[in-house]
């Protein structure tokens, strides 16, 4: 037999170890895992390179369709492959999926806008409870709730909440859920504006830790009393990590979400770059930095997103005078998985424990397992290759994403992905994107009915 395409001489890398075997490809999946060589069409030498599944970013917003002056399907979709992500799941909040009919039309209009496979996600008003059942069916992946009123979205609060856990948990679904607490949030700001607050050390006092912790311990209570499957999105300290872990132990279903942002970011970033650090829950302090590095070598932390949120520099300069009114979110998944291979070579993570956080843990989270998310034989053949001797500086010009810029530019980095397959085709080589929008296909959720 003769393969489609040989991927030989690296080493696999998998949550559970590492192998120097080669991978033949077939009809976009993996067809063979060998030591052997076998006949293909196509060859890829992969010498001196590692071969790892492609990251599944779980959280990003590509503002496509609706005003995407921030970002869109093609030019997110782009950054992605550039940046080893093959699947992603995205949600807008500038016009969000809150109904099958609007799902449809935007599952029309991305036909032919990605580069990578690509799942959705659904956004629940307080009063859209009775149809998340028929969303689920339609083919989302998850529903995306908010604890405190933000990006022009409601806070479901406490009664609502319990409501719509009970209601997701009847048919297995699952909810992602951002968590700063509504009243504090609201006090904060009321104080702040009577004081006449502008500056850059807002945010902070404002999206405060003790808000974020307040409203995961709701959520996880009622989590585990209204018995859905649950993310904590976007974790920005330890302290949230260990009420996850006190209601997991009790029996909820929950799971946390953390990014590099709170990594690599810290308040001062913040009192420095005011606007262009804007995103929330906010950067911490470098201690609780350092606290999530502890947690995430260890298995507190379930998964690693980008929560891609691009405003451009123009957008984000609005609040350089007047810290209110600029734009939250950071891009981010152009430089995730590079980000996390800069841990690696640091010393902060094993391996096998990045692409557990990047891949297989989504992929099972998500229920796109065993599809996505591994190196066996049947599966998408969806691949990165990594160069971990690689240094280079990441820099605003070489952004793919809307945005532009990159809160990263001028941070020099060990490791980078050289190569980005999607089903066995080569959307990205060496920083450049070598497919065409429609490369990429719907992945419908765990609950979809045709």
């Amino acid at each position: 037999m003769k393969y489609d395409l040989a991927i030989e001489g690296g080493t696999l890398v998998t949550a559970t170890g590492r192998e120097n075997k080669n991978l033949y490809l077939q009809d976009g999946v993996i067809a063979n895992v060998t030591s052997d060589r076998l006949e293909a069409r196509q060859h890829h030498d992969a010498s001196d390179l590692l071969v790892l599944p492609g990251m599944i970013d779980g959280h990003v917003h590509f503002q496509d369709p609706g005003d995407n002056s921030r970002e869109d399907f093609v030019s997110g979709s782009n950054a992605a492959a550039v940046g080893g992500v093959t699947t992603v799941i995205e949600h807008t909040h500038s016009h969000p999926v809150r109904n099958t009919s609007f799902l449809q039309e935007k599952l029309a209009h991305l036909r032919d806008r990605s580069v990578v496979d690509y799942g959705l996600g659904a956004h629940v008003w307080p009063e859209d409870i009775p149809q998340v059942e028929e969303l689920w069916r339609a083919g989302i992946q998850f529903f995306k709730v908010f604890t405190c009123s933000t990006h022009g979205v409601p806070a479901i609060l406490a009664g609502r909440m319990l409501q719509l856990f009970q209601a997701v948990a009847k048919f297995d679904g699952l909810c992602l859920v951002h968590c700063e607490d509504e009243f504090i949030t609201a006090d904060n700001e009321v104080r702040l504006k009577k004081l006449g607050r502008k500056d850059y050390g807002i945010l902070c006092q404002w999206r405060s830790p003790e808000a974020e912790q307040v409203a995961t311990n709701t959520v996880a209570l009622l989590a585990r009393l209204g018995g859905a499957k649950t993310i904590i999105a976007h974790v920005s300290h330890p302290e949230v990590l260990d009420i996850v872990a006190r209601d997991r132990q009790a029996g909820a279903k929950l799971w946390a979400e953390s990014c590099p942002q709170y990594f690599y970011l810290s308040e001062a970033d913040i009192l420095k770059h005011g606007p262009y650090r804007k995103f929330t829950p906010p950067a911490r302090s470098e201690e609780q930095a350092e606290g999530l590095w502890q947690r995430l070598a260890g298995g507190d932390i379930t998964h690693i997103s980008s929560d891609h949120a691009p405003s451009t520099a123009a957008q984000k300069a609005q609040g350089i005078d007047d810290m209110w009114e600029g734009y939250f979110g950071l891009p981010g998944v152009q430089t995730t998985l590079t980000l996390l291979l800069n841990a690696v070579n640091a010393g902060r993570l094993s391996l096998e424990r990045m692409v557990q956080l990047v891949a297989e843990r989504p992929a099972k989270l998500y229920r796109l397992w065993p599809r996505k998310g591994n190196l066996q034989p049947g599966g998408d053949a969806d691949l990165v290759l990594i160069d971990m001797k690689a240094t280079h500086t990441l820099s605003n010009k070489t952004m793919l994403s809307k945005a532009g810029w990159t809160p990263y530019d001028g941070l020099r980095v060990q490791g980078r992905p050289v190569a980005t397959y999607v089903r066995g085709t080569l959307v990205a080589s060496d920083g450049k994107v070598v497919a065409q929008p429609g490369t990429g296909r719907f992945l419908p959720g765990p609950g979809f009915e045709a």
